[in-house]
């Protein structure tokens, strides 16, 4: 009996858990056949993401910005509602980018990653009215 009971406590402690499957947003879905953006969350953290950008094609710089950031407001919401983030991008590596969300807009985003020290926050409710509307 006891043999079982550490049986089943090793089961848990080394099962993965349920994760929500990571973040992807592609611009095709919007039918826009001059841009050709996907953005793929690849690394998880408690309150930080790895995002990896591939751009085929940019279209307009105004029609791709606001997809990146309409899809940063998505993940944001996705990972717990948050408002406010941080980034950083061609970090780690070029054609990525470190996302870190954070609880308010006083927040230090130090907090969440040394790499954070310095950057702006961003209010991504901001664009709330252009990224409801291109839904």
């Amino acid at each position: 009996m006891k043999i079982f009971g550490w049986f089943i406590l090793l089961l848990f402690i080394f099962s993965s858990p349920c994760v929500a499957d990571n973040f992807r947003s592609d611009s095709k879905r919007f039918g826009n056949s001059k841009m050709d953006i996907v953005i793929t969350e690849i690394d998880r953290r408690q309150r930080t993401s790895v995002l990896d950008i591939k751009i085929k094609s940019i279209g307009s710089s105004v029609g791709s910005s606001f997809f990146i950031v309409c899809s940063l407001r998505d993940l944001a919401k996705q990972r717990g509602g948050f408002r406010h983030i941080v980034k950083i991008e061609e970090s780690p590596r070029r054609g990525q980018m470190l996302v870190g969300f954070l609880k308010s807009a006083g927040e230090s985003p130090e907090i969440l990653d040394a790499q954070f020290a310095g950057s702006k926050v961003i209010d991504l409710e901001q664009f709330a009215t252009i990224c409801d509307k291109i839904k």
